[in-house]
């Protein structure tokens, strides 16, 4: 099963903290954007990460907003290090680099980021990379995680888990998560 995220309209409400944080007057200013990124602001850095990715008031460029995602991400900005898990992910302005994705969803997913935790789920149930099996066990495990977090969709795949899995298998990886949990 292939998954694919939508890539236009996923930052809206970012763009739009955005232009409160940013803008004057509705309005976006991205010159002072730019400015505030280059100094290390980290919001200005993401805030730039989506004007490129979605192409609102400059040309649309999706590495120059895979440059600001990592600049961000590098300093913990949780919504840059998703979306460089999606863009590593699917090669989206770079290279498709499955260990560079898995990676960022994973320091997403430790501080309990739902989107990523649903994505790490994805990745095991997919079986990206050089693991190319499905692991139902850790599959079970991350979306159920990502429900706990608040994404709704992990329910779904958590039930079409159910009738792929054993029942035995379904304990397990319900023990497992339970040991796991704080």
């Amino acid at each position: 099963m292939l998954f694919l995220w939508p890539l236009v309209g996923l930052c809206d409400e970012d763009y739009d903290r955005c232009v409160i944080d940013f803008g004057e007057n509705g309005s976006l200013l991205v010159d002072i954007i730019e400015q505030r990124a280059e100094e290390g602001l980290v919001e200005a850095q993401y805030c730039l990460a989506v004007i490129y990715h979605e192409g609102k008031n400059v040309t649309r460029d999706r590495a120059k907003a895979a440059v600001w995602y990592l600049r961000a991400g590098q300093k913990g900005h949780l919504e840059a290090q998703y979306w460089l898990c999606i863009l590593y992910r699917e090669g989206i302005g770079v290279e498709a680099n499955a260990l560079e994705s898995l990676y960022w969803c994973k320091r997403a997913a430790k501080k309990n980021h739902a989107n990523a935790l649903y994505a790490l789920g994805q990745w095991y149930y997919g079986g990206y990379g050089r693991n190319k099996f499905t692991d139902y066990l850790n599959a079970y495990i991350w979306f159920s995680r990502a429900v706990m977090a608040g994404d709704e969709a992990g329910e779904d795949m958590i039930r079409l888990l159910e009738r792929q899995m054993t029942d035995l298998q379904i304990l397990e990886a319900k023990k497992v998560l339970e040991r796991s949990l704080p």
